[in-house]
């Protein structure tokens, strides 16, 4: 019998603690907010730094689950038409989204961002508020790890025999 698991534990193992990151985040996000509101309003305190804490964190918050969610096939969709299709002809509609819309997709974008990392690190980029958080060049690899995070599981997921969690469908 094989689990969620079996096929590639490592690759199953980074998406959760991705996952627990981003959970993580998602209460750092809520206090920060919490506080940055009462600096604010309450105190009269207000700094440029601020915005960019809420939006690193909300990127983490939003980034680091897509690789779980793609594995574990969590996605939200509407299907109009696929819950009246048999389950191989979704396994066909979902290995062809995979392999040949999705991983060109991330493996295009990952190239593309190639050189826009390079010349972030390259003058050690900064927030673009003035006044902001260093560190925007990490917001600008961590874009394009993520690109191909998905590209490599798409893949994955594309070329096994069965698709998401042993061929069972979520």
């Amino acid at each position: 019998m094989s689990g969620p698991n079996s096929s590639n534990p490592l690759l199953f193992k980074i998406a959760e603690i991705l996952r627990g990151i981003a959970g993580f985040a998602v209460l750092c996000l809520l206090a920060a907010q919490i506080v940055i509101v009462a600096l604010r309003y309450v105190f009269s305190l207000g700094a440029p730094w601020a915005t960019d804490l809420l939006t690193y964190l909300f990127f983490v918050v939003v980034s680091f689950p897509l690789a779980a969610v793609l594995l574990r096939n969590e996605s939200v969709r509407v299907d109009v038409f696929s819950p009246r299709f048999p389950p191989a002809i979704r396994q066909v509609i979902d290995r062809f989204a995979l392999l040949c819309l999705q991983f060109p997709a991330m493996a295009w974008a990952s190239w593309k961002a190639v050189p826009m990392v390079q010349t972030s690190w390259r003058v050690l980029e900064s927030s673009p508020t003035l006044g902001g958080l260093p560190g925007y060049f990490i917001l600008k690899t961590i874009t394009a790890l993520i690109f191909v995070t998905l590209a490599v599981v798409s893949l994955f997921l594309g070329l096994r025999p069965n698709l998401y969690r042993g061929g069972e469908e979520a």
